[in-house]
């Protein structure tokens, strides 16, 4: 179980020595059986040192290389009579694509990704929350409040649903807000069902439990470098945490720094507009008021009515 970042890192480290461990047990014991081929090898490498030095002092290299060629025919005739592939001094790594290392040309392999998705569900154990809440449960009707707000329903899910598979090219920010039972969890977290078919590193805290584990005198390890490098990270209930200066800051920073890094961000509030107003730094307020898709929801307690596989 991945319980940080660095227990990934760590775990490629080990797989790479292992491997590399591997490949020098393996050459060994081909050369105990066939020193020979041990010969041809040590030889073709002392060629090549040779063939370096008097290539840097400008001398003629041809007899080296010839001599190199001959070598090498030699040595692969005998791999072929000896039913040897020329593959025992290759490590054969677990990860192909990214040769163990997490990273293809500097982006996430999808080795790195599959582990990544598996720590932030351990941190905050999101799929139990999806068994329920996803797109397959929901229900339409939930919303048959009128045609006007049914309507208005229709094209806020469309718009999310076009959200979460332009998420690549184009990062999304959410804030649902409306009194208690109307959907705005069950909505966040379908979202995040979706992210995570996308192969998306998915975060789902509440606000209370996110700013908590932020405090100095937290024991425990503070969930903000997560909440910074998740690919969608999902903030439930926004307003019910111990309103300070201090959380004020923390939520005011991780809201910014992810518009920043255009990163994709779902926050959940009973909250209504000037309610966030008077509780919030302006700074936030504004972010979350011109740079947030805003979603009202109102009505009657959905929650008797979500299906539950």
């Amino acid at each position: 179980m991945y319980k940080s970042l660095d227990d990934i890192k760590n775990e490629y480290e080990k797989i790479r020595q292992a491997n590399a461990i591997k490949c020098s047990e393996k050459k060994a014991i081909v050369y105990k059986e066939n020193p020979k081929l041990k010969e041809y090898d040590s030889s073709i490498f002392s060629l090549f040192v040779s063939l370096v030095r008097s290539g840097q002092k400008n001398e003629d290299t041809g007899e080296i290389e010839k001599e190199i060629e001959n070598v090498r025919k030699e040595r692969n005739q005998y791999l072929k009579d000896n039913g040897i592939e020329d593959n025992y001094r290759e490590i054969q790594y677990t990860c192909n694509k990214c040769k163990d290392t997490g990273y293809v040309d500097g982006k996430k392999c999808s080795c790195f990704i599959e582990k990544e998705i598996e720590l932030y569900d351990n941190i905050s154990n999101f799929r139990k929350y999806i068994i329920s809440d996803n797109f397959s449960n929901l229900d339409m009707s939930y919303y048959d409040q009128g045609e006007a707000y049914y309507k208005y329903m229709q094209t806020e899910i469309s718009y999310i649903k076009k959200a979460i598979n332009e998420m690549d090219e184009k990062p999304f920010n959410i804030l649902f807000t409306g009194p208690p039972g109307t959907g705005k969890t069950f909505l966040a977290r379908s979202i995040g069902a979706e992210a995570l078919k996308l192969k998306k590193s998915v975060l789902y805290l509440n606000v209370s439990e996110y700013i908590d584990s932020l405090k100095p005198d937290y024991d425990g390890m503070s969930l903000e470098k997560y909440a910074v490098s998740a690919d969608l990270f999902i903030l439930d209930d926004l307003g019910t945490e111990y309103s300070s200066e201090f959380s004020k800051t923390k939520l005011n920073y991780i809201i910014d720094k992810r518009l920043n890094d255009q990163k994709s961000t779902i926050i959940t509030s009973n909250l209504i507009d000037d309610e966030i107003k008077n509780k919030y730094l302006a700074p936030m307020c504004s972010r979350l008021s011109n740079l947030y898709h805003n979603i009202g929801l109102f009505g009657e307690d959905l929650r008797r009515f979500v299906k539950c596989q």
